[in-house]
């Protein structure tokens, strides 16, 4: 395999790293995303990199959607992939959910939902359950992280708990390095021979993607669902445009603009 590959300057603010050395040709864009010129001396490059993956036995991922949104559910969801599915998710072209279309995430999610249906862990929390948890967190002198902490602790678990790995490589999209860390040590989800990494960006590692990818159709799908049982357009109204009678039912309440609508 050869090694010390030449770089060249990159062409924009987006690329991360630019290599141009004889038939190798290839760009990494800070998203995550790889472009390359399909050469069979570059394919070998990348077939070099990847097996790197296959010290560990499942490589394993957790993201959440629906934090910022004023409506809708919290999901999170966790997956366990293996080296090989690793692989060939990224072949398929799995990246952040945020950088795909609507189409795109809905064709890649029914591919992923087949082949990760044994071994995925979601938690929903739809609109009520999600403000009766966050009261109930309040109370206790706990923050909006302290339950997203707990919800990827329960997604995270249970993933393991499908597959039962032996050497596993965790990756958290990092949101509260300190929330997780106390989440992860009380209920010692980090056991021997595992390795945990809470990571910024963490949608560039194929599993928080597919992770990512899941837990996004799965927001909308859900959104979807509450529109049709209300009669309203959430994703085009603001919270005072709604009745503040089902507010409760579509809304997070401790939301500035819902508490507003609902004084």
């Amino acid at each position: 395999m050869k090694t010390g590959l030449k770089r060249v300057p990159v062409a924009n603010e987006y690329e991360l790293l630019r290599i141009s050395d004889g038939d190798i040709k290839m760009v990494v864009y800070k998203s995550g995303k790889l472009v390359h010129n399909g050469s069979e001396e570059t394919l070998k490059v990348i077939r070099y990199i990847l097996q790197r993956e296959f010290d560990y036995d499942y490589l394993v991922g957790s993201d959440e959607v629906g934090k910022g949104e004023w409506y809708g559910p919290l999901v999170v969801v966790c997956v366990a992939l293996t080296p090989n599915q690793l692989l060939r998710f990224r072949e398929l072209g799995v990246q952040d959910s945020k950088l795909l279309s609507k189409n795109q995430i809905k064709r890649l999610a029914a591919i992923l939902d087949s082949e990760t249906n044994r071994s995925r862990r979601e938690v929903i929390l739809m609109p009520e359950t999600y403000n009766e948890l966050y009261e109930k967190f309040k109370i206790e002198g706990k923050s909006l992280n302290d339950m997203l902490a707990w919800a990827h602790e329960v997604a995270i678990n249970g993933a393991l708990a499908l597959v039962s790995p032996k050497k596993p490589k965790v990756v958290i999209d990092k949101f509260d390095e300190k929330k997780m860390d106390l989440q992860i040590e009380r209920y010692s989800i980090k056991q021997p021979g595992q390795v945990i990494i809470q990571k910024s960006r963490g949608e560039t590692e194929v599993p928080v993607a597919v992770a990512s990818i899941i837990a996004k159709n799965l927001f909308e799908t859900r959104v979807d669902e509450l529109e049709r049982r209300f009669n309203i357009k959430l994703r085009n109204h603001l919270p005072r445009d709604l009745k503040s009678s089902i507010l409760p039912y579509v809304a997070k309440l401790h939301f500035k603009n819902v508490k507003d609508a609902l004084i």
